[in-house]
């Protein structure tokens, strides 16, 4: 079996998320996991499949020729799962310009790989401005504690704080 990873861009429309699964279905892949949102109006996506190896080139084809949609196929390297230990992260604040680049600035500095990343932006109850979040899944290095990393992000700015979930 091979595992493909998917990426799908196209204008967001009632049915886009159905045809894409049927496409899968239908040339006998098995969809694994997910991410899929609408942003600015766009349906945007990531999706991992898996398919026997015969079906690969059926199931590469069929994708690409889905009407309006831009995909990209990659095959993934490798199908076995990471050992390390994933950490959840949680970063709110006062929404500002830069603050995504100096977290993840800081992260790379440290030497951690972002497995995820969520974010979004709301008005904060009672006061109208916006807050913003920014929910991470990391893998730090067998030599670096999660207490440390917490302490060094809070070096960043006094507005953010730092909630470390490993639940």
């Amino acid at each position: 079996m091979k595992h493909l990873i998917i990426t799908v861009i196209g204008h967001d429309r009632p049915g886009l998320v159905e045809t894409l699964s049927d496409t899968v279905y239908q040339n006998h892949g098995n969809w694994l996991s997910s991410s899929l949102s609408k942003l600015a109006g766009q349906f945007t996506g990531i999706l991992q499949v898996e398919v026997a190896d015969q079906y690969v080139g059926v199931l590469s084809k069929a994708l690409t020729q889905l009407e309006d949609l831009q995909v990209q196929i990659v095959e993934e390297e490798s199908n076995t799962l990471p050992t390390s230990v994933v950490h959840h992260l949680l970063v709110t604040g006062n929404d500002r310009s830069g603050i995504v680049k100096d977290v993840t600035t800081k992260l790379n500095q440290l030497g951690i790989n972002i497995h995820k990343l969520k974010t979004h932006s709301d008005s904060a109850p009672n006061w109208g401005y916006p807050i913003f979040s920014a929910r991470f899944q990391l893998e730090l290095p067998a030599d670096l504690n999660i207490e440390y990393v917490q302490e060094e992000l809070e070096k960043i700015a006094d507005d953010l704080t730092i909630d470390i979930d490993d639940n």
